[in-house]
């Protein structure tokens, strides 16, 4: 990848993680990256928000790539809701524990709140996993409906982008729970209880 498209890419990333998409302007993503082409952006990108697709795509396609591998090695016949929550848990983890990881993640929650084109686009980054983490759960959890199992990964993504891109509460938090691999265990914890999870047919009904 070419140096200056680059420089702007890892520029970028650090800027939207910590500010609003729309309020980051192409001056200050210039000065970060310190590319003195004004038209560097539009060169390289068309726009601001294709600077914003390049970047989540350099975040999140290693990711990707790794998540969806661990799911296609698992076997349909005897893949565990934990074995499935792992293999899109890990190659987060290693995101988050890359140089600058931290902010890697901020972009990539920041762009799921950035209206519906970001939405969309996140989504769309997804879908190879939700796919094969929603296809393996359907063979392990056969009473659970297809809407059922669909909502818990989307949910399981939320919690883990969330969650990892917005630690440090626990610093204040009355626990004495603070190293990151130990949290990183009660997340898994916590998505694979809430995928397990059936709800009260009477507490539907209500």
């Amino acid at each position: 990848m070419q140096d200056t498209k680059l420089r702007l890419i890892k520029a970028s990333i650090t800027l939207f993680a910590l500010n609003d998409i729309e309020s980051v302007s192409i001056v200050k993503i210039n000065e970060a990256a310190q590319v003195n082409n004004k038209s560097a952006i539009y060169y390289h990108f068309e726009s601001k928000w294709g600077l914003a697709e390049a970047a989540i795509h350099y975040v999140m396609d290693a990711y990707v790539e790794e998540a969806t591998a661990r799911l296609a090695k698992l076997d349909p016949t005897e893949a565990s809701v934990e074995q499935v929550v792992d293999a899109m848990m890990k190659p987060m983890v290693r995101v988050l524990l890359s140089e600058d990881g931290y902010y890697m993640l901020k972009f990539f929650s920041r762009m799921i709140s950035a209206g519906d084109r970001g939405r969309r686009l996140i989504a769309k980054i997804l879908t190879p996993i939700s796919n094969e983490a929603v296809a393996l759960l359907k063979i392990a959890l056969p009473e659970s409906s297809d809407d059922a199992i669909s909502m818990k990964v989307l949910f399981s993504f939320n919690s883990m982008i969330n969650i990892m891109s917005d630690g440090g509460l626990e610093r204040f938090w009355p626990t004495r729970v603070q190293d990151h691999k130990e949290i990183g265990l009660y997340i898994r914890d916590y998505i694979v209880g809430g995928i397990l999870y059936k709800p009260d047919a009477s507490y539907r009904s209500q």
